[in-house]
């Protein structure tokens, strides 16, 4: 199964929900859909665009340990085209259904 991510219009939000046919699978969509998780993945990397003006192209490095992640990130310094207030826990969720991990996240914007 291939990954994918879509983009979801809200009110004042944005919604994204990613697709994979593994749990890492997962982050780095969240990572695609975002440079081109799940809440503190997403918020760290918001905040790198928004402080340093770095954009995220691909994680090198990404490891799952229970609730733990720790990646190894690549991207250049540019302006985002559009910068994301933040990360919410509204409809926050991972899961696994029919072989497939699924993930939401709303980011404010």
């Amino acid at each position: 199964m291939a990954s994918v991510y879509r983009w979801v219009d809200h009110t004042g939000e944005l919604e994204l929900e990613l697709e994979a046919a593994t749990e890492h699978g997962v982050f780095e969509e969240a990572l695609a859909a975002l440079g081109g998780l799940l809440a503190e993945w997403l918020s760290e990397l918001a905040y790198l665009a928004e402080s340093e003006g770095f954009v995220p192209a691909r994680a090198e490095r990404l490891e799952l340990t229970g609730k733990a992640l720790e990646a190894t990130v690549v991207g250049r310094r540019a302006s985002p085209s559009s910068l994301v207030k933040a990360v919410t826990y509204h409809r926050l969720g991972i899961w696994e259904e029919d072989e497939t991990w699924r993930a939401r996240v709303i980011l404010d914007v």
